[in-house]
């Protein structure tokens, strides 16, 4: 492989981790939107239900990321060759 050629697979692999960087704060930052969404709803519930509707906004996204995985990984088929 020549100079060139490395300068290529060198800007390639850049922009691949440019891309999964850019995404996972993407992801993040819309799970952010949708908790802050969930509190001001509850903001709105009677006395009652609130503390019950913030329970639901508990959590960061390290714990929803985790549970996604597990979720996924249990209800992926089994692969039979």
């Amino acid at each position: 492989m020549d100079i060139q050629g490395i300068m290529i697979a060198s800007k390639m692999v850049m922009a691949v981790a440019l891309l999964l960087t850019l995404t996972a704060c993407t992801t993040e930052s819309w799970y952010q939107g949708a908790k802050s969404a969930q509190a001001a709803h509850c903001m709105k519930e009677p006395i009652s239900e609130y503390e019950d509707c913030m329970k639901q906004t508990e959590g960061g996204y390290d714990s929803y990321q985790e549970k996604r995985e597990q979720l996924l990984e249990e209800n992926q088929p089994d692969k039979e060759d």
